[in-house]
Formats: structure tokens, C-alpha cells, sequence
């Protein structure tokens, strides 16, 4: 496409418009559309062409199954238009995925009722969405945009609100990577940024990691954050206006350059921040934990802190910190010497589940709380009534580790020699300075290879393999790491807390079908059912997988998980709960998968063929009721 396409109409309410991919039967299928803008990006090109331009009076539709690749905006709405629904659609090196911008006659382009769903972004210039004027009744749910540092495009922002933009709800989406170092004084780059006017505003779920800027900056009135994560920002939240924090993380402030400061949490003059629960950890000496020019209330909160940096700089704390701990320093920031975990114990362990089931929580009704200041100054060493923590040397090289359970490793300049235990641990590698040349040994089906920037993957079929040394290349002079015992390399399976997750290829059913970590797949089968399927749900990882959907499921196709989703005996029937089929166990929420059959009608019953044992993996398999399709069909 070199010019856009003008949508002036659409359906009625309740009878939507549907634009998407299909194949030639009429089935779902992704898609592929190609822009003007070059495939590899510098700030001298141009931007690239609009595709969907939707004028005043557009409305009731819907955009599914699309890949669009080199295009300046996917969708932008130049008039006012209203119930417009996106979801299933993935983009690549773009200058904007979606936004409001009048165009023409139109003095507003103002958005009434947007979902935008399932969006996987990867290459952005200037952001993933942006929406003003007076737009409304929003919902950004499963989304995933990494700029992957592209630079040069003034104000890059991941999620932008604007104008008077109201009741927004931003679940389970993570912003990435945007970068802007234009001006040598001041680095721009947010994750998400709302604009004075804006309100009713609700994150929950969300990560922002690796912005030049802010990970939030956020300049709204009643906002609230609900378990939101940022991490590797030059300041992690940045609060100007009104603003609610309920169990959110900071994780390891990193200014990159340009004049700001680097902070866990900034207030301006006349901000609000009411901090309820979460934590604040980092070891790099150039942070203050709480740059407080307005309000700050907290209670139940926790911080990890250099020994030599600032506690609280500015105005002091209203209410009293639960514990303050005292760490190692290294270096400016925590991963100028790989470390982002506290020397005594870890921080992994204390972070919440960030892609946990959507609670219910009214963006209208959310109450701002601010509480009176209170005059007694919080110093910037704790209390004496707050335990600190001094932490010891770290931990000897080569020393197996097989007593902690689960493992959280996080790998440091040297070269380390691990020894995984039998729960399901996880390594980190976050490739900010050299990280040695490190084995793991015992890396089993339920461990995860962890990374802060994605492994090079030529044929890009998400499989890793190793080099003609044997070893991953965890990227430019990074080092290396050696997994003993795992043969056929990994398997990509998207983001957790910001981090790039690998899990063992060998476990996956010789050609199934898998989803990512924490968003909505969409795992369909052939329409005819000639060919038998699998899909294969990796439970035993205990990581959310999100509320997929397994669509065109045949008699031929089976499910696969590696925990039990019910059934006890070969040929029982597993019945659906409310048409959803849930992949918890032992009390925890995995995430969900539906499922439909090959003429599009719910399945509301499976029958459980059995279990497999493969090594160390169990494996659970169910089919359609009736249907010859079993343990047979499973493939290694």
C-alpha cells in the first residue's frame, strides 16, 4: 500500500463491520500488508504512508488477523468516530500504530469506545497509540510495543494521552525501548505519558522497561496503577499530577544521558502520589528512591538501596517505609555490573504476578487519595525503628546452587558455573555490560533462559540454536552461556516482567502449535481438517499464558498441556466452565483457552486421552469426543 484507505461508514451497534484476514475458504488468516516506509529504519527517511484512515462517521467495526510491515500509520482516525475494535493485528517498524489526528474540515478526531487487543508492535519511531482530544471508553488490553531503540523521531512515547481522553483502562500491555536522544541536554522517551486534562485512568498489569525518559509520566488526574512494573527507565514513575499506587515495582533506575535525574519515583510541585504496597529495588548509587517535590504517602512499602544512595530527596515521606535494606553498590546504575537482584536474597521472589487475571476495577469510581501531610521528616537514612540490611559479599563463582528452590540466578561480569535445581528456576542475562562466558548445568523443561534483549533468531521460527562452539551468543561482546544437556536449543515464548523469555525446544510436540506468554492467541487449525494438529499449552512453566483461543478444531487435532486440565482415567470427559477450559493447578491462575470447532461452533467438552511421559515432562492429551485422535499422534 502506498496511500491509504478512506473509511467513511461502517456497521450499526451491534451488528460491527468485520475487516480481516481470510483465506480462501473464508477461514481466519493472518494477512501480510506492505508499506512505503524502508525496511530499515533511519531518522533521514520518510515516515512512510497511512493505511486505515478513518474519516468523521466511521464507527461499528472491527479489524482482525493483519500483519502490517514498513508503514507510517497503521490506523488514524481524522474525524470524530466511535466503537471501533482492533485486536489480532501485529505491525512492524512503524511510525505509529494507531492515532486520533483531525484532518481536512474535522476540527476534532475524537475516539468514543476503542478496543485495541492482542497488538504485538515491534519497530516503532514516534509510539503504539496516541489518543486526545475528548476520546473515551477505552480499552488497551494484551498489548506489546518495543521501539527497539529506534531514535531520531521527536518525542518517542509508547502510550500517549492527550487532551481531555477519559476513562482508559490499560491491562496486561507492555511499552519498551522508546528512545530519543535529539537534544543533547534533555533525553526524551516515555513508556506512558498522559497529558494535564486528562482523567480516569487506570494501568494494571503493565510494564515499561528501557525508556530513555520516564517508564510513567503521567500528568493525569485520578490514575491509578495496579501492579504495575517499571524497570530500567531514568525514572520510573514520574508523577505531575494525581496519581494511586497499589502493589507496583520499581526495579533499577538506568539514565542513559541527557540532563534528568535518576529516580525510582519523581514528583513534581503539587503532585499526589498515594503508594499502597510494592517494592523499590536497585543497587546503582547515582538513584534517589523518592525525588519528592509534591505529596508522597506510603504505607506497606518496601525499598532496596544502594548503601551510599539517597533514600529521599526533596520533600519528606508521609507515613513510614516497612523496611529499608542496604545494598552493595554497583556502580551508577544496578546493571553497570549486571546486577539487578539484591546480594541478599532475591528480588524476583517478592514480584507479583504481573499478567494476573483482570480484577474488576471502575475507572469512574476509582477515588483519588491524598492524605494530609504529615510534619515529621523522613530522613534519608531509615529510622531506627526500620530493619536494615547490610549485604555481604556476593556469592563465591562455580559454587553450585542446588539448595535454593526455586533458583532466581542473575548473572554478573564473571564466569559462572551454575547448577540448576529440580523446581522451575530462572536465569537472567541482562546483556547491559559483558557477562562472561557462564555454563548452566541441568537446565530441565521447566526452567526459563531469561534475557533484557531478544537472542538473534536468523530464520526468525523462534527457535535458538547454538553457535559452531556449542554455546548461545547472548549478543555483541555480551558473553555466552552453555547450557549442558539441552541439545535442541530453545524456544522464544515472549515477555515476562520485561525480560525476553527462552524455554527448552525439546519440549514442545514435534509440530505443534504454542502461543506466547500472557496475550490472547489465536491457535487454529487446517478448515478441512485434513491434516492431524496439535496444540500444546506449557503449563508446567508456571507463567501466565494468557486467554488464548484454539479455533478449526478437527477429530484428527489434539490439546496438549503438561499439567492436568481434568481427568482422571483414559476417555473421561473434561467439560468446559462457562465455555473456558482454565490451565491453573495448585491454586494458580495460568490463564484460559477456548475452543471451536472446524464449522466455528463452541466446544464445550474434551475427552482426556491419557498421559505421556517423556523425560522429565508430563504430558496430558485431550480430543475431540469421540474422535480416534489420542496419545498416538504425539510426536517428539
Amino acid at each position: 500500500m502506498s496511500s491509504p484507505i478512506n473509511i467513511y461508514g461502517g456497521g450499526t451497534p451491534g451488528a460491527a463491520v468485520t475487516i480481516k484476514g481470510v483465506d480462501h475458504s473464508g477461514n481466519a488468516m493472518e494477512a501480510t500488508i506492505e508499506g512505503t516506509r524502508p525496511s530499515v529504519y533511519a531518522a533521514s527517511n520518510a515516515a512512510g504512508n497511512e493505511l486505515f484512515k478513518l474519516q468523521a462517521g466511521a464507527g461499528n467495526l472491527s479489524f482482525e488477523n493483519l500483519q502490517v510491515n514498513n508503514t507510517g500509520t497503521v490506523f488514524r482516525a481524522a474525524g470524530d468516530v466511535s466503537n471501533i475494535t482492533i485486536e489480532h493485528v501485529d505491525a512492524s517498524n512503524v511510525a505509529r500504530f494507531f492515532e486520533d489526528y483531525a484532518g481536512g474540515a474535522n476540527k476534532t478526531a475524537t475516539v468514543t469506545g476503542l478496543t485495541i487487543r492482542d497488538v504485538e508492535v515491534d519497530g516503532f519511531s514516534k509510539g503504539v497509540i496516541r489518543l486526545q482530544y475528548n476520546s473515551s471508553n477505552i480499552l488497551i488490553e494484551d498489548v506489546r510495543g518495543d521501539s527497539l531503540k529506534q531514535d531520531g523521531d521527536n518525542f518517542a512515547i509508547g502510550v500517549h494521552l492527550d487532551g481531555t481522553a477519559h476513562d482508559v483502562k490499560i491491562i496486561r500491555t507492555s511499552m519498551a525501548n522508546a528512545t530519543d536522544t535529539t537534544s543533547s541536554s534533555y533525553w526524551n522517551g516515555d513508556g506512558f505519558a498522559t497529558e494535564r486534562g486528562v482523567y480516569n485512568v487506570l494501568f494494571q498489569d503493565t510494564v515499561a522497561s528501557g525508556n530513555t525518559d520516564a517508564g510513567y509520566d503521567l500528568k493525569s488526574t485520578g490514575t491509578t496503577l495496579v501492579r504495575a512494573i517499571a524497570d530500567d527507565n531514568a525514572r520510573n514513575f514520574r508523577i505531575w499530577g494525581e496519581a494511586t499506587m497499589i502493589d507496583s515495582v520499581g526495579l533499577d533506575p538506568h539514565k542513559r544521558g541527557g540532563i534528568a535525574s535518576q529516580a525510582q519515583v519523581w514528583l513534581n510541585e503539587g503532585a499526589k502520589l498515594t503508594i499502597d504496597g510494592g517494592s523499590f529495588t536497585d543497587s546503582g548509587t547515582n538513584t534517589a528512591v523518592f525525588y519528592n517535590n509534591g505529596t508522597i504517602t506510603v504505607s506497606d512499602v518496601s525499598v532496596s538501596l544502594a548503601s551510599t544512595a539517597k533514600l529521599v530527596a526533596g520533600k519528606a515521606l508521609t507515613g513510614a517505609l516497612t523496611t529499608v535494606e542496604k545494598l552493595v553498590p554497583t556502580g551508577p546504575y544496578s546493571l553497570d555490573a549486571g546486577l539487578n537482584v539484591p546480594v541478599v536474597g532475591s528480588l524476583l521472589d517478592t514480584l507479583p504476578i504481573v499478567l494476573a487475571p483482570v480484577v474488576t476495577v471502575p475507572v469512574i469510581t476509582v477515588p483519588v487519595i491524598a492524605a494530609p501531610v504529615v510534619s515529621t521528616p523522613v530522613a534519608e537514612a531509615p529510622a531506627a525503628s526500620v530493619p536494615v540490611v547490610v549485604a555481604p559479599a556476593a556469592p563465591a563463582v562455580d559454587t553450585p546452587r542446588d539448595s535454593i528452590s526455586p533458583l532466581h540466578f542473575v548473572s554478573n561480569a564473571a564466569s559462572e558455573t551454575i547448577k540448576a535445581t529440580s523446581a522451575a528456576d530462572s536465569f537472567y542475562f541482562n546483556q547491559a555490560s559483558k557477562q562472561g562466558a557462564d555454563s548452566i548445568i541441568g537446565f530441565g523443561a521447566t526452567d526459563l533462559l531469561m534475557t533484557a534483549k531478544m537472542l538473534n533468531d536468523g530464520n526468525k521460527d523462534g527457535i535458538i540454536t547454538y553457535g559452531s562452539n556449542g554455546v548461545l551468543d547472548l549478543g555483541s561482546k555480551m558473553g555466552t552461556v552453555k547450557l549442558e544437556g539441552v541439545n535442541a536449543g530453545l524456544r522464544y515464548l515472549g515477555l515476562v516482567d520485561g525480560h525476553f523469555a527462552y524455554a527448552a525446544a525439546s519440549v514442545r510436540p514435534k509440530n505443534a502449535v504454542e502461543g506466547k506468554f500472557g496475550v490472547a492467541d489465536t491457535l487454529a487449525g487446517d478448515a478441512g481438517d485434513k491434516k492431524a494438529g496439535a496444540f500444546f499449552f506449557d503449563s508446567a512453566l508456571d507463567q501466565s499464558l494468557g486467554h488464548d483461543k484454539v479455533t478449526k478444531f478437527g477429530a484428527k487435532d489434539i490439546i496438549v498441556t503438561t499439567t492436568r486440565i481434568g481427568g482422571s482415567d483414559a476417555g473421561a470427559t473434561v467439560a468446559a466452565a462457562g465455555g473456558v477450559f482454565s490451565l491453573g493447578h495448585d491454586g494458580i491462575d495460568l490463564g484460559d483457552f477456548t475452543v471451536t470447532d472446524t464449522a466455528g461452533k463452541s466446544v464445550g467438552a474434551l475427552e482426556f486421552d491419557g498421559e505421556r511421559v517423556v523425560g522429565d515432562t508430563h504430558y496430558y492429551v485431550y480430543s475431540a469426543i469421540g474422535s480416534a485422535a489420542g496419545l498416538a499422534q504425539l510426536g517428539f
